[in-house]
């Protein structure tokens, strides 16, 4: 029986006891999205899914959505890429390491990502983990003076605008005007309320966002920042350490995360390949008897 286990660091759980392949009924899917919607990221144990069951997993979930950089889907599956450190184009360090930047996904389209899925193929021994930050308790633990401050406010966002700072690597680019001129910039709110629950989090004051309307671009700047640094506390970070068989979803309506630097393989055991899919909407499954 599927069992959600408390998670063992700030947030998210892991799931037992499923088998994705076999156990399609509502019921078992309606229990895997409140685990998510309360955690805000939950790890999917020992599942041994192709790539046609993985991909119909994703679309119970929600819209699957084909990345901006279509140099990058996966051949014959162009609504999934692949993560990892093996593949040809992976020895471009910026390509390989293009998530290595906290950003919550598809912030940079009008209609962002409900959740991002990653189905761990082959996972390395070191290296390749992803780190997550909980947007919902970092807005809960504003004081009360900022959620006054930010409430109605909508910031800009444009892809990898807001990547690279620091020790931030940054997002894999775009290649070229017609990939660019598919992502133009969006607003999009800062306290955004969860579309299925209601609660309000802080939505990508990261790796996307790069100004705050209304504001100047000091201002907007200087707010995006303090907001950052405040999410990313380490009392609100969780990591994740993949096993093959990992299924891990995060609802980025509520999350950032960022990939953990990873070298190209060196020998049996190094090698990182994950199959990526991102979801927009609601997921039907909630709305059906």
């Amino acid at each position: 029986m599927l069992e959600v286990r408390p998670p063992k660091g700030s947030f998210g759980a892991e799931v037992v006891g499923v088998d994705l392949a076999r156990d399609s009924d509502n019921a078992t899917l309606r229990a895997l999205l409140a685990a998510l919607y309360e955690h805000r990221y939950v790890v999917i144990r020992d599942q041994r899914l192709g790539k046609v069951a993985y991909l119909d997993f994703g679309r119970r979930c929600g819209r699957p959505i084909p990345h901006v950089l279509d140099h990058l889907r996966m051949p014959d599956f162009p609504e999934m890429m692949v993560i990892g450190n093996a593949e040809k184009h992976f020895e471009n360090a910026t390509v390989r390491n293009g998530a290595a930047f906290w950003h919550t996904d598809q912030s940079y389209e009008a209609e962002p990502a409900s959740a991002t899925m990653l189905d761990a193929v082959k996972a390395p021994g070191r290296g390749g983990q992803t780190l997550l930050a909980d947007c919902q308790r970092a807005y809960d633990a504003l004081p009360v003076a900022m959620k006054q401050r930010i409430e109605g406010l909508h910031a800009w966002h444009f892809y990898g605008a807001a990547s690279g700072r620091g020790r931030e690597h940054v997002a894999s680019p775009l290649m070229n005007a017609e990939q660019t001129g598919r992502v133009p910039p969006v607003r999009h709110l800062i306290a955004r309320p969860h579309p299925v629950t209601g609660a309000k989090a802080l939505y990508a004051v990261a790796g996307t966002a790069y100004g705050v309307d209304g504001l100047s671009d000091a201002e907007g700047e200087a707010l995006l920042a303090e907001l950052k640094q405040h999410t990313l506390s380490p009392s609100f970070q969780a990591e994740h350490f993949y096993r093959v068989g990992d299924v891990a979803i995060c609802d980025t309506n509520a999350t950032l995360h960022s990939g953990v630097p990873i070298d190209l393989p060196d020998g049996p055991g190094s090698e990182r390949h994950l199959w990526r899919i991102s979801v927009r909407g609601r997921p039907a499954v909630l709305d059906q008897p």
